[in-house]
């Protein structure tokens, strides 16, 4: 029986799924060169049949990596469940401590991560606790918390960022019914340079730029004041009164409502997306049991979208 390492068969999994080489040696944190290497040892390994055609052009699984594939995921799929519940039982049951600014976006699929993972292993919990708008990744960077609910783009060096819990959130502004933009079907940024708008604290230099740019782009500046509120009950007062316009998107409009609040789409800026983030370095069993669960869910969830038939 030939010497195959386990880590040979979870990379010919990820490069199955995928079908590019460069995405999988991103996901894996290896070099291109070093996964085609890998993929020729287990080839080797296997009697020398290969496992993918490749051209300059596509990446597509042979007969024999197809049936190898069907076989092997779920004989994976049950060998990690093994090893999770049995570090899990020579650990006993651990807490994973989840920071979110609120509950609007991504929950969908974290909730049911949270249940599938509390229901495999009996005794462990998942805490979820609020961030505050001024310190959105304070709370993970003091390890008050194992991972932060966070938008995207962020771009820190102590930070990873995954998975997505969802993505193509729609963009939108949020004003006052006797807000001049009260009445529009669907605004620009170009319109906002002529309104107070709320400059969103406790964001990364990128995720400022990504939820309203500094300037429209005929070159007008944005005016953006400062309005610090300590929770949502307190922005929403502050819009119902017509003094400010709130970028945000759906999922947060739709979750937070008020009757003299409204939300307009906000038609040219790129739609968003929701993830999990987590310190870098910090090693976690339980945090990582449940990052995996999120992963499987997000990915079934894709294939939904792509192939919705």
């Amino acid at each position: 029986m030939p010497d195959i390492e386990l880590r040979e068969l979870r990379l010919f999994l990820m490069l199955a799924e995928e079908l590019h080489f460069g995405r999988t040696a991103e996901r894996l944190g290896l070099t291109t060169s070093r996964v085609s290497q890998t993929l020729r040892t287990l080839e080797r390994k296997l009697g020398g049949r290969r496992l993918f055609r490749r051209t300059s052009r596509v990446v597509e699984l042979t007969e024999a990596g197809r049936a190898l594939y069907a076989e092997l995921t779920p004989a994976v799929t049950n060998l990690d469940q093994v090893l999770r519940t049995a570090t899990f039982r020579a650990r006993g049951p651990g807490v994973v401590r989840v920071g979110l600014l609120n509950a609007a976006s991504g929950v969908d699929v974290l909730s049911r991560a949270i249940e599938r993972f509390e229901a495999a292993h009996p005794g462990a919990t998942v805490q979820l606790t609020t961030t505050p708008f001024a310190d959105r990744l304070g709370p993970l960077r003091r390890r008050e918390v194992d991972l932060v609910v966070t938008r995207l783009p962020l771009d820190q060096p102590d930070i990873v960022v995954g998975p997505v819990l969802s993505a193509a959130d729609q963009r939108v502004v949020m004003v006052g019914r006797t807000h001049p933009l009260a009445h529009r079907v669907d605004v620009s940024v170009e319109d906002l340079a002529d309104h107070d708008v709320r400059r969103p604290l406790g964001l990364t230099a990128e995720q400022s730029a990504a939820v309203c740019p500094a300037r429209t782009p005929s070159g007008r500046n944005i005016r953006f004041v400062d309005a610090p509120v300590d929770d949502t009950a307190e922005l929403l007062y502050l819009l119902a009164r017509g003094r400010l316009v709130h970028p945000t998107v759906a999922p947060f409009a739709g979750h937070f409502k008020h009757p003299d609040v409204i939300a307009i789409p906000l038609r040219d800026l790129p739609s968003s997306t929701c993830a999990l983030a987590r310190l870098r370095g910090v090693r976690d069993p339980d945090r990582d049991a449940l990052l995996t669960i999120v992963r499987e869910l997000a990915a079934g969830a894709s294939r939904n979208r792509r192939n919705p038939g």
